[in-house]
């Protein structure tokens, strides 16, 4: 029998993180931030438009969570509601509130706000708040509390992939209808909250790659071995990561030529994400290096300190309205630096310390 996929971390995911991660600071770099800076410069509008479609990258981080959260729960199948609920809050919880106080104290978030979304409220239907950044943190997190759940009740059993299928279908098909094509995060039937309709779904659909593609690999194995049909294998994996990941960077970076539905992002990086776990293709065997998983373990606190980043960066660097407006693209560049730097000081100062001190208090 041949090994389908070695025994090591998925640098190559790691590294889909890290650009990903960099890709959602410039958006929001462009759309929320720099532009009162910029005099309207057209150089400034004109990338801002080209990028408007690359806040959808989030359905992407959605997806490998779920697949992820698959793994764990198959590596740690005994593992308690109790237990697995204390752990996510001590790895999640401590960049996410040096957030909101950060923000509470500068004035952007009000303190009842503020004190809510601390509890991973925020986005959740409970309460009203969608705005910031971090939405995307409370919608992860209860999405991921709500399908580990559905495993304790219902272990992988037909019934619970019925469920997930309904609840991603549901998640995405109300998204499209109320964004025209695209995915939100706003209350409806003042109720229903967009961001965490997009949670449920794009968890969910990644924990369905995660059964789908353990029980592909496991008929893979039955295979006999046959150096031709490998070869041609590898050929059409890279083909498609190739192709999958091309137009993923058309619909992100040049909105003229994307897609009208959005939906398409979940279809493409669907593809792609499935030819990254076989490490086969030519573009998972050039991204699989060690080098990838530093910078990977870095993006949860970039992603959560962003905007954090972009407040700094407000009181001084952008200051010089002239030096931005006259060097859009070395602005942009230095900008992104300066918050890729404070979300890999977080993770020293902040996330790693914090995630020990939680667990000495929570367990």
């Amino acid at each position: 029998m041949k090994q389908y996929t070695q025994d090591k971390k998925y640098y190559s995911i790691e590294c889909l993180r890290f650009v990903f991660a960099i890709c959602i600071i410039y958006f929001h770099l462009l759309h929320s931030f720099i532009m009162p800076y910029t005099d309207d410069s057209a150089v400034y509008k004109t990338l801002a438009v080209d990028a408007r479609y690359m806040k959808y990258i989030v359905e992407c981080f959605f997806i490998i969570s779920g697949y992820f959260l698959y793994q764990s729960i198959q590596r740690h199948p005994d593992r308690s509601f109790r237990e697995f609920f204390r752990a996510k809050i001590a790895r999640l919880w401590p960049v996410l509130a040096c957030s909101i106080c950060i923000s509470m104290v500068l004035g952007k978030k009000s303190f009842t706000t503020s004190f809510l979304n601390l509890f991973f409220l925020q986005s959740s239907g409970i309460v009203s708040d969608w705005s910031g950044l971090n939405w995307y943190v409370s919608a992860f997190f209860i999405a991921e509390v709500f399908y580990f759940v559905l495993y304790k009740c219902f272990h992988n059993s037909a019934v619970m992939k019925l469920l997930i299928l309904l609840l991603v279908c549901g998640g995405y098909a109300v998204n499209l209808f109320f964004m025209s094509g695209g995915f939100g995060r706003k209350m409806v039937y003042g109720v229903l909250n967009l961001g965490l309709a997009r949670g449920i779904a794009g968890v969910g659909w990644g924990y369905m790659l995660g059964m789908m593609f353990e029980f592909l690999k496991n008929m893979y194995r039955k295979l006999p071995e046959k150096e031709s049909c490998s070869q041609i294998a590898e050929l059409g994996i890279s083909v498609i990561e190739i192709s999958a990941a091309l137009m993923l960077a058309v619909n992100f970076f040049y909105s003229k030529e994307a897609f009208r539905n959005q939906i398409i992002v979940v279809v493409l990086f669907t593809a792609l994400f499935i030819c990254f776990l076989t490490r086969r293709g030519i573009l998972s065997l050039l991204m699989d290096h060690p080098f990838w998983g530093i910078l990977g373990k870095y993006t949860y606190s970039m992603y959560v300190m962003q905007e954090t980043a972009f407040v700094i960066l407000q009181h001084t660097f952008w200051k010089n309205t002239t030096y931005i407006q006259m060097h859009p693209i070395i602005a942009i560049m230095l900008s992104i630096i300066s918050a890729t730097i404070l979300g890999i000081t977080a993770y020293y100062f902040i996330e790693r310390p914090g995630a020990i001190v939680m667990k000495r208090i929570l367990f």
